[in-house]
């Protein structure tokens, strides 16, 4: 069994369609953060960020928890217990909101067009951080978070979305990460499900805690509750994304991690990332017998990396030498 998998594409959608035109597999796998602006206009972009900000900093002040969508809806339909700048804000709030839930959702729909008329296999997908819960959208019916399916005799299992605040993104539409501790207590969702659902594939966008989740200068980010479950049990491939920076391969008994990086092109505090990375995953029965590290790169794909998955320990058994990713920090 053959899949193709990649993660955070962030708008990346002319190369989307070259990585469907260009590859065969059985089975398609992109793992979260689909969209990366709800806006098409930079100048929109930055009025709904500074926007959605001072809301946050307003709800902060409230003795609840309330997400900014949902201050500001009382704020409209009560005007009369909300100073007057306040209800002002919230109605441009609410119109902002509103754009960006509808271009978002146009972009899904464009998606699932480019993957409707390219894809020559079945693809599923999980919401990240980036994006809005996928049930809103055209590509609900290829949605995994908090979903299973079952190919070749092998359990799928997703869970999608990460533990932080993206700004841009309607707050209230979003993927809600469960997992927090509270009074010294613990409580995973993903945690619960994956428990539940016992998959041979893992899939998620935010990874396990310790598993190629480290940001430079800050350290490991990943789920306490997904790290836990993984090491009670083996599934044979988990594959992950959101930390572009801990691009990696690691095996631990039978399972093996991936995270190939960005799909597509971001700015970030590390700098721009062109991105371009996916994977090819070759199975056999239920253990991974290779992963070849691809990228794409002026309109063409190029090999960069073919590990052996076979033995004990990962092997290399061919590298492209004009690679810019090395085999060492790859496999760990």
């Amino acid at each position: 069994m053959k899949i193709i998998y990649l993660t955070d594409i962030h708008d990346g959608l002319r190369g989307l369609k070259e990585v469907l035109l260009g590859t065969e597999g059985d089975l398609y796998l992109f793992s979260g953060d689909i969209i990366y602006k709800a806006f098409f206009n930079p100048e929109r972009i930055i009025e709904f960020v500074t926007l959605q900000e001072e809301m946050y900093l307003i709800t902060e002040d409230q003795k609840e928890e309330i997400n900014p969508y949902d201050y500001a809806t009382r704020a409209v339909r009560f005007p009369e217990k909300y100073p007057a700048p306040i209800v002002e804000k919230s109605h441009e709030y609410r119109r902002l909101f509103h754009q960006a839930s509808k271009t978002m959702k146009e972009k899904y729909e464009l998606i699932e067009i480019i993957i409707q008329k390219y894809a020559k296999a079945p693809v599923r997908l999980l919401p990240g951080n980036y994006d809005i819960d996928l049930q809103y959208s055209a590509l609900y019916e290829r949605d995994l978070h908090r979903k299973t399916f079952e190919m070749n005799g092998l359990k799928f299992a997703g869970y999608g979305g990460a533990p932080i605040i993206t700004s841009g993104i309607p707050e209230k539409l979003a993927v809600k990460f469960h997992e927090y501790n509270r009074n010294g207590k613990s409580y995973s969702e993903p945690e619960d499900f994956f428990n539940e659902e016992r998959p041979d594939i893992v899939v998620i966008h935010n990874p396990a805690f310790g598993y190629l989740d480290k940001i430079p200068s800050f350290g490991h980010v990943g789920s306490q509750g997904i790290r836990r479950y993984l090491d009670e049990n083996s599934p044979s491939l988990v594959v992950s994304g959101h930390v572009h920076e801990d691009q990696g391969i690691i095996k631990k008994g039978k399972t093996l991690f991936l995270n190939p990086s960005n799909f597509g092109p971001v700015d970030s505090v590390f700098g721009f990332q062109p991105g371009g990375f996916f994977t090819e995953i070759e199975l056999e029965n239920d253990l991974v017998k290779s992963v070849k590290l691809n990228r794409l790169s002026d309109h063409s794909i190029r090999r960069l990396l073919e590990v052996d998955c076979t033995g004990e320990k990962l092997s290399l058994t061919k590298a492209n030498p004009d690679s810019e990713v090395s085999a060492e920090d790859f496999i760990r």
